[in-house]
């Protein structure tokens, strides 16, 4: 019996995580020309999808495989709870190992694929989902949302990449990713990235390393905080969590600070 305990507790597990709605769930996949990886793409429609009348928001999902599910139940229920549209969750799989594709450089941690990566969200994804599936083309109607190497891609967007999204969701990003690479990016890139409009919104766990994680997450929270004029930004500290606990409850939180402000 007792070796059988970690497979009882795997099925456990396994039944608790409810599934979105497959009718209203599409699957594809892109071959990138730009880096030449295989992207599996679900997309979860909003309830009353009609794309001959509507044009709708979009939230881009980091490491899909894990996280669509639950992004996408709670998009649902959290849009009915504003009375807001619901938006297209778009869930993004591995064509590549994460600390590949989700890197802006080559350093010991990871392979620095995250520019073509972006480009591929860019040229390839966006385009598809707005010409196949309604997607909306204005800049503030897209979303993205990331943990840890996720959350550090996001942050690469918004320092890189600031006029293909117009809101962040960035859970524990891994600021620290390359002596923290990333403060030289938003520095870099302030001048014009700052003259845009941004809903931002930072969540960490309270128990995650306060050198690694919380003190460079503090330094970036800080920036975004005083120098950008049109930002609307929330830091959320997740307490009695650490780094994959906070994960969950800061989705919600984030979500729920979008879905309130967009």
């Amino acid at each position: 019996m007792k070796n059988l305990m970690p497979f009882l507790l795997l099925l456990v597990f396994a039944s608790c995580k409810k599934e979105y709605d497959l009718k209203l769930t599409k699957e594809f996949s892109i071959l990138s020309s730009i880096n030449g990886g295989n992207y599996n793409i679900k997309v979860g429609l909003p309830d009353n999808y009609d794309p001959a009348t509507k044009n709708y928001a979009a939230i881009y999902i980091l490491d899909g495989e894990e996280n669509f599910d639950y992004v996408a139940e709670k998009c649902k229920s959290i849009s009915n709870d504003y009375g807001t549209p619901n938006v297209l969750v778009v869930s993004i799989g591995y064509g590549f190992d994460r600390a590949f594709d989700y890197t802006p450089t080559k350093a010991s941690e990871g392979g620095g694929g995250a520019e073509k990566f972006m480009e591929f969200i860019k040229t390839e994804l966006i385009p598809k989902m707005e010409q196949e599936f309604a997607a909306d083309t204005s800049r503030n109607s897209r979303i993205i949302l990331g943990h840890s190497f996720g959350g550090l891609l996001t942050a690469y967007a918004f320092t890189n990449y600031n006029n293909v999204f117009g809101n962040y969701i960035m859970l524990s990003p891994s600021i620290w990713y390359d002596n923290e690479i990333l403060l030289q990016f938003e520095q870099d890139n302030r001048s014009p990235n700052k003259q845009n409009q941004q809903l931002v919104f930072m969540g960490i766990g309270e128990l995650e390393s306060a050198g690694r994680m919380l003190a460079p997450f503090e330094a970036f929270y800080q920036r975004l905080k005083n120098n950008y004029p049109g930002i609307k930004i929330s830091k959320h500290l997740e307490p009695h969590l650490n780094h994959v606990g906070s994960k969950n409850p800061n989705i919600i939180e984030g979500l729920n600070f979008y879905f309130k402000n967009r």
